[in-house]
């Protein structure tokens, strides 16, 4: 009986490679042979912002809840190798974030909902394994500007038009029948200061103090979006 036990074991382990090795039946066998590829993405945004207080005035702020948002935009890819690929997605980023202020001296509060749409124009480099059936794991590493094109003027905070910022992502390839299909999620951190210090448009002179007390605030958020090529 322990003969045939190990003789069973011996035969299942020498048929792990070939059971690694099966193929199954491929969709879109030649979409990866073009040189140029086109789609559109859809996602949703999870954004925070990581803020460095002055000391000033004893106001501090901070976002106590993250609120999600929506991203659409579209995808062009040339391929460089063949598992290194040039990839650009201009994307418009529709975010809102509540903004909490806190005065650890007079306990007085206040809340700010910070509106902005985003224009980003990010440039990545994708690096992709080999396919396995219908499935290709990836990363991409690049940076991105962003424009904001919905500033709001009259606030405790304004934030600058402009941002440059670095992304980090993983996602996986999925060929389907008819098309392919790209799960990824991606980490955005923004590398500029984005508080107008200088308020030469403010008319209401009692919001500078929330200003002051502010001296970096970082964008930062994490996405999940999908590939349609």
């Amino acid at each position: 009986m322990r003969k045939k036990i190990v003789f069973l074991l011996l035969a299942l382990v020498s048929c792990l490679p070939l059971l690694a090795q099966r193929q199954t039946l491929k969709n879109l066998p030649y979409i990866d042979q073009r040189r140029v590829h086109y789609g559109f993405l859809l996602g949703i945004d999870l954004s925070d912002i990581t803020f460095v207080h002055s000391g000033a005035n004893g106001w501090c702020a901070e976002c106590p809840t993250t609120n999600p948002a929506f991203c659409v935009g579209l995808m062009g890819d040339v391929a460089l190798t063949e598992n290194l690929n040039l990839r650009l997605t201009p994307t418009l980023h529709f975010m809102s974030r509540d903004i909490h202020f806190r005065n650890d001296s007079t306990g007085m509060t206040r809340t700010q909902t910070l509106k902005s749409n985003y224009l980003s124009l990010p440039v990545s480099l994708k690096v992709a394994t080999r396919r396995l059936n219908n499935y290709r794991p990836y990363m991409l590493l690049g940076g991105q500007l962003d424009f904001d094109v919905a500033r709001q003027e009259e606030h405790p905070i304004v934030f600058q038009h402009i941002d440059v910022g670095l992304h980090v992502a993983m996602g996986c390839d999925c060929y389907l029948p008819y098309f392919k299909f790209c799960p990824e999620v991606r980490f955005n951190l923004g590398l500029l200061d984005m508080v107008e210090h200088q308020r030469k448009k403010m008319k209401d002179a009692t919001l500078m103090p929330y200003t002051k007390a502010i001296k970096q605030a970082r964008n930062k958020s994490i996405s999940l979006i999908f590939f349609f090529e």
